[in-house]
């Protein structure tokens, strides 16, 4: 991450041609700050709010055609409010951001993941708020994240890095996870192209899915036909998927073909199951009480 001061030479040219235009006139910064903070933690901010002082000055540039100009120096204050962990500016700079720039790929997922992460594990852990408060907020803050991908998508309805981006913030499991809505995301990524981490990942929300198994079975069939996906997780996962599935010997993958030999199984699989990413476990523990020596 760029220090603050890297931050401000980065942005000094878009601020001196402002200057130099004479549209930007001094920011009553302290009388900003004192709006944001009486309107409330939860304030719907607008694209272009005419009570904020930055956005209304800069709006005078977008409707110049300099659109694109307004959004990078809105992203110098967001960089601000996220220094400030001034969460509602932040969110408000992010909407104006996209507003006026939403074919940047990158301003739609920094937006997301100032939201959902940082705004919400800033609120998560602010003791000066009250529990249902810090609840509320951090619920809000994550559902702003997800949204933001979501608009997103309707202005760049085949980017499979947003679906990927998407499908990560759904299976966050500190982050409300929701393994159904995320396998549908990773798959869609996957489907235009996204690289192999995310067929992995739309494999392993399907294994979290009580009812999905057949289809879990499948996606990892497709997926073990190529050498890199064979990781340990995988291994397992396929392990267990049969046995859940009850697969007859002449469709299943065999102990061999999973592991290469019964002593590397019983060490995957021993280690597999003390796993805390909410993956299933069903029959390892028969397996390694039969094998043990």
């Amino acid at each position: 991450m760029m220090k603050p001061l890297q931050i401000g030479a980065r942005y000094a040219g878009a601020l001196i041609a402002l200057a130099a235009g004479g549209l930007l006139l001094q920011l009553p910064v302290h009388a900003l700050k004192q709006h944001e903070l009486h309107t409330g933690l939860l304030h719907p901010p607008a694209a272009l709010n005419r009570k904020d002082a930055l956005t209304q000055q800069l709006t005078f540039f977008a409707l110049g055609g300099l659109r694109s100009l307004a959004a990078e120096v809105l992203t110098l204050d967001a960089t601000t409010a996220w220094i400030d962990r001034d969460w509602p500016r932040l969110q408000q700079r992010w909407e104006s951001i996209t507003s006026l720039n939403p074919s940047r790929i990158n301003y739609w997922i920094s937006a997301s993941r100032d939201m959902a992460t940082n705004a919400a594990s800033g609120v998560s852990n602010d003791k000066r708020l009250g529990i249902h408060e810090r609840a509320t907020l951090t619920r809000h803050y994550i559902d702003r994240g997800e949204q933001f991908l979501l608009d997103a998508l309707r202005h760049h309805p085949d980017n499979a890095l947003l679906y990927a981006h998407l499908g990560d913030l759904r299976s966050d499991l500190y982050r409300r996870p929701r393994f159904a809505l995320a396998a549908d995301a990773y798959k869609k990524a996957a489907e235009l192209g996204a690289p192999q981490i995310y067929h992995r990942q739309y494999f392993y929300n399907l294994c979290r899915i009580r009812g999905r198994e057949k289809e879990a079975w499948e996606a990892g069939k497709k997926l073990y036909v190529n050498p890199r996906n064979r990781l340990p997780s995988v291994r397992c996962l396929m392990f267990v998927l049969q046995q859940k599935l009850g697969i007859p010997a002449e469709q299943a993958l065999s102990i061999e073909e999973l592991f290469g030999s019964e002593e590397k199984a019983l060490r995957d699989l021993r280690s597999f199951e003390r796993n805390s990413l909410l993956f299933p476990v069903y029959g390892i523990r028969e397996y390694l009480q039969q094998h043990q020596h």
